[in-house]
């Protein structure tokens, strides 16, 4: 079983503006609301690819409850830890052909309700994953800051395989535990490193250095202009694809990939066709408000153009 664990899921509330007046009232002119969350997003992606998965996480107020509705309507089996105050609502702002995202925090966690969530995520076993995705909201106790460390201590001590999407602070400590994958972006990478990354091929060696320390695959996203993909054999990419289709919204891009990576790999065990449906599914969800159908997915997958660079 696949397993989504969302420390700080949310409502997304995507409002359109002709132009944002400062200052000023603005009239909107559509909205939308959709549950949000990293680990959230792989869980419904996965769900459009007829993978099953398991969503788990903090869920509270009536946040929480519009977000385990909407999953169970689509069909995703849901086991959240519930807790005494709401989930967050973040804005995503779009005017003027510009995207402004406004995050919230979330809402103070109290240590027993992590030690909740750690305790239900011990049934996991040999030939489970569990994917870790988005950000961790403010802990009662700081030291329940290293919430991400416990949940990669208790996946290895039963012998599960995990995913790490997880804030670029905690990635390198974690990838030395040897996740199945990790997913940063360019910005991510020069945040890890502290470099400045000025074209494409300098990637590569902090992709082969994610590996050496641990990592058994990884994907570097840099946008529209595509990614790299790299594994102990081999370094692949692919390059911006052409459909003639407008990118509407590249929010869960990042969880599409790692959905259809880890769906596919589960499924079939081949990391490269793994990559192409991953590649696939990410600009499948950018032409898209909210997610894709499996048919778009499908749809997109012969125009992925992988190259093998190494």
């Amino acid at each position: 079983m696949i397993y989504t664990v969302t420390l700080n899921p949310s409502i997304d509330l995507f409002v359109k503006l002709k132009e944002l007046k400062t200052g000023m009232v603005n009239d909107i002119v559509s909205e939308r609301a959709l549950p949000g969350g990293k680990a959230l997003n792989v869980s419904r992606i996965l769900a459009s690819l007829r993978i099953p998965t398991i969503a788990t996480g903090f869920s509270g107020g009536f946040q929480g409850a519009f977000i385990e509705n909407w999953l169970s309507k689509e069909g995703i089996n849901t086991s959240f830890i519930q807790m005494d105050n709401p989930n967050r609502t973040n804005i995503k702002l779009y005017e003027g052909g510009k995207h402004t995202t406004i995050n919230f925090p979330g809402s103070l966690m109290k240590s027993e309700t992590v030690d909740e969530l750690i305790y239900y995520l011990s049934r996991v076993r040999e030939g489970d994953t569990i994917i870790l995705g988005g950000s961790v909201p403010p802990m009662e106790d700081p030291t329940d800051n290293d919430i991400y460390y416990r949940l990669v201590s208790v996946a290895k001590a039963n012998g599960a395989d995990f995913v790490a999407d997880v804030p670029s602070e905690f990635l390198i400590n974690i990838v030395k535990e040897k996740p199945l994958l990790v997913k940063p972006n360019g910005e991510d990478i020069e945040e890890i490193f502290d470099v400045k990354i000025q074209n494409i091929d300098e990637y590569i060696p902090y992709g082969k250095k994610l590996i050496e320390l641990g990592a058994k695959n990884v994907i570097i996203s840099y946008g529209a202009q595509g990614s790299m993909f790299f594994n102990k054999d081999s370094i692949y990419r692919t390059h911006e694809i052409e459909d003639g289709k407008s990118i509407i919204n590249t929010v869960a891009c990042r969880d599409a990939m790692i959905a259809g990576f880890i769906g596919t790999l589960v499924r079939d065990g081949d990391p490269i066709e793994s990559y192409r449906v991953s590649v696939a599914s990410a600009t499948a969800t950018a032409r898209v408000l909210d997610l894709p159908s499996r048919d778009a997915i499908m749809d997109m997958l012969p125009l992925v153009d992988i190259e093998k660079v190494q």
